[in-house]
């Protein structure tokens, strides 16, 4: 089945089924539980969860298997390994000095690694934010997607809420990348719509 043939019931049904192997995200080990009323994401369960849609979203883009895989997965595994330095910001309300001292902490995270990391760290993280090839799109576009299929449902509605989160500020983040490729295009602006009319995002009190 090509993406023109999925009706915008049969992408959601097909989130539905990405958010069930999201269920991992909560599957606590070593006998461990999280209270049924914590609603955090780890920076560790996004990527997860971008691994997930890599793979579905593979089976569009690259029918004929020609991507280089390994690089896509790579990119996936350390793009926001920054963050063990900075903390995870919100996406539409980063300053251009929180971005420089993004950068600067990816310098910071590398020098700690260990050394036969390093260079393939280097290579991967620069290869994802030049953004020249079509695996680093294609894991840019993922990394903006995958938030809204954690968000889709009552739990997510209400983060939404709580940060104030727009219409506006989610395409103004996600727009731009997911626009290069078929699938999640068309994933991006269903979710979108459906989000909108099930009154997802926060409006503004009128003035």
């Amino acid at each position: 089945m090509t993406i023109d043939q999925l009706s915008d019931d049969d992408v959601v049904a097909e989130v539905r089924k990405l958010q069930y192997l999201y269920g991992l995200k909560r599957e606590i080990r070593y006998a461990e539980k999280r209270h049924e009323e914590d609603t955090t994401e780890s920076v560790a369960e996004h990527i997860y969860g971008m691994h997930i849609l890599a793979l579905y979203f593979l089976t569009y883009e690259d029918t004929e298997g020609k991507w280089d895989r390994a690089k896509i997965f790579t990119m996936i595994t350390l793009h926001d390994i920054d963050e063990i330095e900075t903390g995870d910001i919100l996406g539409y309300v980063k300053t251009a000095a929180q971005r420089a001292a993004e950068a600067d902490a990816m310098h910071v995270v590398r020098e700690k690694s260990p050394s036969p990391l390093q260079e393939m760290m280097k290579q991967a993280i620069d290869e994802y934010e030049e953004r020249k090839t079509l695996e680093a799109l294609f894991v840019r576009a993922i990394d903006k997607f995958e938030p809204l299929v954690h968000l889709y449902n009552e739990a997510g509605r209400a983060i939404l809420h709580k940060n104030h989160t727009t219409i506006e500020h989610s395409r103004s983040i996600k727009d731009e990348y997911v626009k290069h490729f078929t699938s999640t295009r068309r994933f991006t602006n269903v979710l979108h719509e459906r989000m909108i009319a099930e009154g997802y995002f926060y409006t503004p009190p009128a003035a």
